[in-house]
């Protein structure tokens, strides 16, 4: 099978996306996404990115390959997991703080290596597409952490959303708080969540 079918072939597996990341997996050159994007098969989209002509692919996804060690944390969290009702202005993605980002689209949040990972999740989005995010419990810790810097109706309905859950994970709640030295002050909260 020659390089334009190969692609063609994991273009239709993958959603209708391309990264040129994906060319050094199929051991392709990318001399043949020019050709592809000359055939008007697929469109770049971002810097690396690449779909299928015609397909619709999320914003987050592309804000995400963008800002490839960023993970949605925060407000843009607490909208994927229903609990606000707003739509976040700026985009929140939490980097380990030895990286600095400058970009008016997104509210940066930096935290030290060791817990940069702690309750990093995969989360799928209605297009197919496949982000970066906190777990549900890692983000109520982080709007914990940032309490004095979260609007106070959004960090309410948070809470109230949260302590709604059935299959909320308290122990892991717990855990977190721990990890991040909020044991004390998520304990002024336990109440609410139960």
């Amino acid at each position: 099978m020659e390089n334009i079918e190969i692609l063609k072939n994991f273009i239709e597996k993958n959603n209708g996306i391309l990264l040129t990341s994906d060319l050094k997996k199929l051991n392709i050159h990318k001399q043949y996404i020019k050709l592809l994007c000359d055939e008007n098969y697929i469109n770049k989209l971002e810097k690396g990115v690449y779909a299928k002509t015609g397909k619709s692919v999320n914003d987050f996804f592309l804000l995400q390959q963008r800002y490839k060690t960023g993970i949605f944390s925060h407000n843009t969290a607490l909208y994927f997991y229903h609990l606000t009702d707003r739509t976040p202005l700026k985009v929140d993605l939490t980097f380990p703080s030895n990286i600095r980002v400058n970009d008016d689209l997104i509210t940066a949040h930096y935290i030290k290596q060791t817990n940069f990972e702690v309750g990093q999740t995969n989360l799928n989005l209605q297009d197919g597409t496949t982000v970066r995010v906190y777990d549900l419990e890692r983000t109520i810790i982080d709007i914990i952490r940032d309490r004095n810097k979260i609007d106070l109706q959004i960090f309410n309905t948070a809470m109230k959303e949260y302590a709604k859950i059935k299959d909320k994970d308290l122990i892991k709640l717990s855990k977190y708080a721990k990890v991040f030295r909020l044991e004390n002050i998520l304990k002024q909260y336990i109440e609410v969540l139960l």
